[in-house]
């Protein structure tokens, strides 16, 4: 997008007549020839609180055609200092925002772009062994192209016939350090056995653990020779790693993967990075995957190195399968996964073939790394396999339970239906809990509900306004998190907190007790910042998906977008009106199982509130669902308000109700009011068809034998 696209209609009237001069006034600017004039101006006019001209010379300068590289080139040749101070200024100006993030974005970009141009690199490699001032560039390009530079330099260690050069190859990979690990730990099988010396022993000066699963793999490999076995036992004594289970230390790695350690993710913030591997021919090979998926990608390839040593290694596999998931889950749209994108099976094949003990280990790991999409997932293919018999798996620890806390309502209602669907012939820890949330998921249907936590009253009370017009039911909203737990606790459920507070600390301090809090723990947090905060809150946050930093002077379309996007991202999305409505029918009908089964392990009774309530307000075929689980609740309330109803209602739907309450009389026996009793009664004697049958249905359950209902005997 261009940066005129991105100003606002009144400061483009402003805008327009001041290009128009720049352009009739110097022509040639339009060739290139005047563009470091173009960036002074820009960065003298930013500085001077100009705005208008600010913009119009930024413009004006990326209308010349200049590419990312040569606007690098323009900027390092400069004062870099001076243009730095000029976009930090700038990105607090709204006006000058959009234009000073793009310049400093387009610099960064063709700075990468330079540091890794293969010929540049190569023309480096060669400068290592000319004058030191040659030797000082060639330094400087070679650290900033990083990994990118590892080919080229193994690629002269391994056939390369200057002996000087080759040893300051070595020393530059030493020197690039931690981006240079990876790759060459994926080319150590692959290159001759000389060069297999080289790098264990560049792996081992460098000293980095996660060398580790490579060098005790290499050491331990029969094919290995005995020569080089020494030399890897040596640098993994370097590294300090004294685990000798090959398989659990690429587990370990593949743990460390998953979790997104930022040492093992080169470049965090761009938009690929590399999945390296070696082949005999071209030597080390990048293939650049989305780095959304990166992490996911690492930990498969960890994961399944670990499981061909030991197939028992279950923490393995568990890590595999949720990898798998997540790295679906998190692919952009549009995207490709070049590495696991045409797999034969799909993430969902492997998180059932393994069985429920594995599911439930996935589910275990989604839920302690709040990984909402995951957790949902993992729950999923537990309602694919679970049953009565292998309810739990294999392990001390029973997730699916702990799911039932989880602050999620789509969570808490798929892990209610899946335990219900289950049918256990017993009571277990925490069954008490089952019922109530699928007989919430009946009564609450799609209402939402929010959080607003900001330490200035006026603030506060509009967040509010904000947030209940966006849609939501506001449960809570105080000046910090302590005064809240009250509201937290008797929610039922948290879908969005709304964050604004007069500081970045106070933010920061705010999300942190939100975390602490098991039922917002996972809640998706919307911060409000403005000025210096927001950039600074963005970086934070930058890592945790569940937290979007926004402008506090976002409008109310913004907020919506802000809110959904964040949402989206969250937790799925927003729950819709149909999607509750699922839900519902779907908690009813195991409502109805539950009712049928007469399992142990269920009490229909801790749903009797939330289903009478819901007898009121709901109508047609999920009105009748209730009844029909009611009419299995043995209690005078039941059968009474299931009688109300009936009566109540009319046409096709009463006579519908009034089976439902001879079902209730029949199991029961009679618990009706004798207004009921006299209702009855005149309904009997004062309708036809359908509905007197039905009426007579219930008269006859109840067993009373009326003189009303003698008089309805004629004579003829």
């Amino acid at each position: 997008m261009s940066l005129t696209t991105r100003v606002s209609p009144s400061l483009a009237a402003v805008i327009a007549p001041v290009l128009a001069l720049l352009l009739a006034a110097s022509p040639a600017s339009a060739q290139g020839d005047d563009r470091e004039q173009l960036l002074e101006d820009f960065v003298h006019y930013a500085q001077i609180a100009r705005p208008d001209l600010a913009v119009a010379f930024a413009q004006s300068l990326t209308e010349t055609g200049i590419t990312n590289q040569e606007l690098a080139v323009l900027v390092d040749a400069g004062d870099v200092e001076r243009f730095d101070t000029a976009v930090l200024w700038a990105l607090r100006v709204p006006e000058l925002e959009d234009v000073a993030r793009e310049l400093a974005e387009r610099v960064e970009l063709g700075r990468l772009e330079l540091a890794r141009d293969g010929d540049r690199i190569a023309e480096a490699i060669q400068m290592l062994v000319g004058t030191k001032r040659q030797q000082l560039i060639a330094i400087g390009r070679l650290k900033a192209a990083g990994e990118y530079a590892v080919p080229a330099l193994l690629l002269v260690v391994t056939d390369g016939k200057d002996e000087r050069l080759k040893l300051e190859c070595k020393r530059m990979i030493r020197d690039i350090g931690l981006p240079s690990v990876t790759p060459l730990c994926m080319a150590l099988e692959g290159v001759d056995p000389r060069s297999q010396r080289d790098v264990l022993e560049l792996l081992g000066d460098m000293g980095y653990k996660h060398a580790a699963p490579f060098l005790r793999d290499f050491e331990t490999d029969d094919k290995t020779p005995d020569g080089l076995r020494d030399v890897a036992a040596g640098a993994m004594s370097l590294i300090g790693v004294d685990e000798h289970d090959v398989s659990r230390l690429y587990g370990q790695l593949a743990r460390d993967f998953y979790d997104s350690h930022e040492s093992l993710t080169p470049y965090a913030f761009e938009a690929t990075n590399n999945v390296w591997s070696y082949d005999d021919f071209v030597g080390l090979e990048p293939s650049p995957v989305p780095t959304e998926i990166f992490s996911e990608i690492m930990a498969m390839k960890m994961a399944a190195r670990a499981l061909q040593l030991d197939s028992n290694n279950r923490d393995a596999l568990a890590l595999y399968v949720a990898a798998n998931l997540k790295r679906e889950n998190d692919l952009p749209d549009g995207a490709d996964d070049p590495i696991f994108g045409e797999s034969q099976y799909s993430p969902s094949f492997y998180a059932t073939v393994f069985g429920t003990g594995v599911c439930q280990d996935v589910l275990a790991l989604a839920l302690d790394t709040r990984d909402t999409p995951l957790v949902r997932d993992a729950i999923a293919a537990l309602a694919e396999t679970t049953g009565g018999a292998n309810l739990f798996g294999d392990s001390d620890r029973n997730p699916l339970l702990e799911a039932l806390s989880y602050p999620d309502r789509r969570v808490q209602y798929e892990s209610a239906l899946t335990l219900a669907r289950a049918l256990p012939d017993e009571s277990f820890e925490g069954s008490y809990r089952v019922v109530p949330i699928l007989a919430s998921a009946v009564r609450t249907g799609g209402e939402s509900f929010a959080l607003v936590v900001s330490d200035d009253e006026e603030n506060r009370r509009q967040a509010v306004i904000d947030v209940e017009r966006t849609g939501f039911s506001v449960v809570g909203a105080e000046d910090n998190v302590p005064a809240l737990r009250g509201s937290i606790d008797d929610a039922t459920a948290v879908d969005l907190v709304v964050v604004r507070m007069r500081t970045g600390e106070a933010a920061v301090e705010t999300v942190n007790d939100l975390a602490r809090i098991t039922k917002t723990a996972a809640a998706p947090v919307l911060v409000l910042a403005a000025g210096v905060d927001r950039p600074r809150l963005q970086l934070d946050f930058r890592a945790n998906p569940r937290v979007k930093v926004a402008n506090v002077l976002v409008t109310e379309g913004g907020l919506d977008a802000n809110i959904d996007e964040l949402l989206e991202r969250a937790s799925g999305g927003r729950m819709t009106e149909a999607e509750a409505e699922a839900y519902a029918f779907e908690a009813m009908d195991a409502l109805e199982g539950i009712s049928i089964s007469c399992t142990n392990a269920f009490d229909l009774l801790d749903a009797e509130s939330s289903l009478l309530d819901a007898l009121e307000t709901r109508t047609g075929r999920a009105r009748l669902l209730v009844a029909g689980t009611v009419a299995r609740i043995g209690t005078d309330r039941a059968q009474r308000r299931l009688f109300d109803v009936a009566l109540a209602a009319s046409g096709g739907e009463r006579i519908d109700l009034l089976d439902r309450v001879a079902d209730s009389v029949k199991r029961f026996g009679d618990r009706a009011e004798p207004r009921h009793v006299a209702a009855l009664v005149d309904l009997v004697a004062n309708s036809a068809g359908s509905t007197a049958e039905a009426a007579a249905r219930v008269h006859g359950a109840l067993n009373m034998t009326t003189m009303e209902a003698v008089g309805l005997i004629k004579a003829e």
